[in-house]
């Protein structure tokens, strides 16, 4: 995957569902089945920097990365478009 690949959330932190007690704004997995684009490259710890096509505050999860609707996702979570 490069800046620029069109990708789809399949899982996150390699699992389908959030964990028992998920707070609401932590639980990423509502982003699964979305579509975004790959932002920034891969990082030290192996995660990718996704812009996501669905706006991610809307759905009322912490996003404070310094591009909008952008999460730092394991590149084993993506599936390339």
């Amino acid at each position: 995957m490069k800046v620029g690949s069109k990708v789809t959330l399949i899982t996150f932190n390699g699992k389908l569902s959030p964990p028992t007690g998920c707070d609401s704004s932590e639980d990423y997995w509502a982003l699964i089945g979305s579509s975004g684009t790959i932002a920034k490259l891969e990082n030290k710890r192996g995660r990718f920097l996704v812009q996501f096509d669905t706006d991610v505050s809307k759905l009322g999860l912490h996003c404070h990365n310094e591009i909008p609707n952008s999460l730092l996702i394991l590149s084993s979570d993506l599936d390339e478009l």
